[in-house]
């Protein structure tokens, strides 16, 4: 069952993207879809505000869901690239970062994350394990 979506890369679309990124996943424990949806939300606001930096695009999203996984592919064409660091570990809670928050929760959210820098853009590949 993939299903794609292609949005403005703004925040604004962003928000407007989400609920129907909820209704798509109704099917999912209320905790399971509100991480799911919070973390791909986390990734696109990181993409337009850091991949885009303000400059026009589009990000894709692809859902695609079998027996036992859910994969999220989202693909900007933002010049910017991702920088991953060597590990991610969790922020001190007493000291909370200025940013990469996000990429913690998604990182935690989701059982595997790829990431590929493209010569086009960017491509985030997210993959829940749905015990099926």
């Amino acid at each position: 069952m993939p299903r794609r979506v292609c949005i403005a890369a703004t925040l604004q679309a962003v928000s407007e993207f989400t609920p129907g990124l909820d209704d798509l996943l109704n099917f999912l424990s209320l905790a399971t879809r509100t991480g799911l949806v919070l973390a791909v939300q986390e990734l696109c606001v990181n993409i337009v505000e850091h991949a885009y930096a303000g400059t026009p695009g589009t990000i894709e999203i692809e859902l695609d869901l079998d027996a036992d996984h859910l994969s999220i592919t989202v693909h900007d064409r933002a010049t910017q690239h991702y920088t991953p660091p060597e590990r991610i570990e969790a922020p001190d809670p007493q000291s909370p970062p200025e940013g990469s928050l996000g990429i913690f929760i998604i990182h935690q959210v989701f059982d595997r994350v790829e990431y590929e820098p493209l010569e086009n853009g960017n491509r985030w590949t997210l993959f829940k394990w749905l015990g099926g």
